[in-house]
């Protein structure tokens, strides 16, 4: 079995210091898979060590205990950040890299092999019918990308795009962009996935085909920006895109950065009261992959009677919702345990409401407040916006 040279390296460099495991100058957890399972192996330094064992040939991607120790890592990026002794990056780097060998040896999970069927059969991981995406549009009058140009896109993704349950997340962000005035449009169900999770979960080729597609697609919409209110098809987009050997003729931001902006230039305006107590989420692929920390605060900061209190790990040092790379769809318990985590320390604010702006963080925290039996709102922040106009 042939080793990656980042596996080679990485997993030899490791000084096993134990910095990944905690946030920096708290000692409070960052790990998820680390903290549940107590185990080295689900630690990210652990996880450089199964690197050099494929390396050395004393384990095999055949082992379950092995691909367990893989997938359960949300690719959250704490690890990244806190680790003190290595430039940042190789950690989770390695983990692609490792996932990569898993597809390649034929090895991959039953979970996700039904997510990458999907994407073959219908365009997105969540095995929906492929002619329901655009449903979340219904009755708004967007202007048709396929059909007609426009200046600005918005791509709703595959957890929007097919739970009912989050839709207002995306029809509330649109209609912000009605009231703007801006020139946008939807592809509806001729958008497909953005192609990050199979990259996640190490397929690359689906990965190449939908990002080579959708470049293709926005490119010849005459898009100038492609907004997106998922933080993990952001920072795929944004992040994964410039690497396909295909020329992007566009600019990629996060809806809290368009809002954001549109605020600042004076064309959303904030005219009503929220009298909410409420507390930020940071996604991972929106904060720790992207560094965007300070806009969704401004924009709630922005929000006549709405008080914003911090959680004791935001920003940099937040703590995953358990959703990512797979792992909801692998190890659903897991997940939700890793949710519950986030809303037990949003519970201990005193805020009544959970404010995030990625769907799939906001669909597991609604997940887990039902597994659970806990008691707190769940909110994308462009609903929180709308209630204020």
């Amino acid at each position: 079995m042939e080793v990656p040279d980042e596996v080679k390296d990485w997993a030899a460099r490791c000084s096993r210091c134990g910095t990944c495991k905690y946030t920096f100058g708290q000692y409070l957890p960052s790990c998820p898979p680390g903290q549940k399972f107590r185990l080295e192996g689900y630690f990210p330094s652990g996880r450089l060590w199964i690197g050099r064992g494929l390396q050395e040939g004393v384990l095999s991607l055949e082992d379950e205990d092995v691909l367990e120790r893989i997938y359960t890592c949300t690719a959250c990026k704490a690890c990244d950040e806190q680790c003190a002794s290595l430039p940042k990056e190789h950690i989770v780097e390695v983990i692609e890299a490792i996932r990569q060998m898993v597809v390649g040896a034929g090895c991959l999970l039953p979970a996700h092999v039904v997510m990458i069927e999907s994407l073959k059969k219908n365009d997105n991981v969540l095995d929906k019918p492929k002619e329901e995406r655009g449903a979340w549009a219904e009755g708004l009058r967007l202007k048709d990308i396929t059909k007609e140009k426009a200046d600005v896109v918005y791509h709703a993704g595959d957890m929007l795009s097919f739970d009912p349950e989050i839709w207002g997340a995306a029809r509330d962000a649109v209609t912000l962009l009605q009231q703007a005035g801006v020139d946008f449009g939807i592809a509806g169900k001729e958008e497909t996935c953005c192609g990050g999770r199979a990259y996640e979960i190490g397929n690359m080729a689906e990965f190449t085909k939908y990002a080579e597609h959708n470049i293709e697609a926005y490119n010849g919409a005459g898009a100038s920006k492609v907004i997106l209110s998922c933080a993990d098809g952001y920072s795929h987009m944004k992040l994964l895109y410039p690497k396909v050997n295909a020329k992007m003729n566009f600019e990629v931001l996060h809806i809290v950065e368009y809002i954001d902006q549109l605020i600042k230039e004076g064309k959303i305006k904030f005219t009503k009261e929220v009298p909410m107590k409420v507390t930020y989420h940071d996604p991972c692929h929106l904060g720790r992959y992207n560094g965007i920390y300070e806009q969704p605060r401004d924009i709630l900061n922005s929000i006549p009677g709405l008080e914003l209190v911090e959680m004791e790990r935001n920003r940099e040092f937040s703590w995953c919702c358990g959703a990512g790379a797979g792992v909801k769809q692998a190890y659903p318990d897991f997940s939700l345990w890793t949710a519950n985590e986030r809303i037990q320390e949003a519970k201990a604010t005193g805020a009544t409401a959970l404010v995030t702006s990625c769907p799939w963080c906001e669909r597991n925290f609604k997940d887990a407040i039902k597994e659970y039996g806990e008691k707190i709102e769940v909110y994308d922040i462009a609903e929180i916006a709308r209630k204020a106009i």
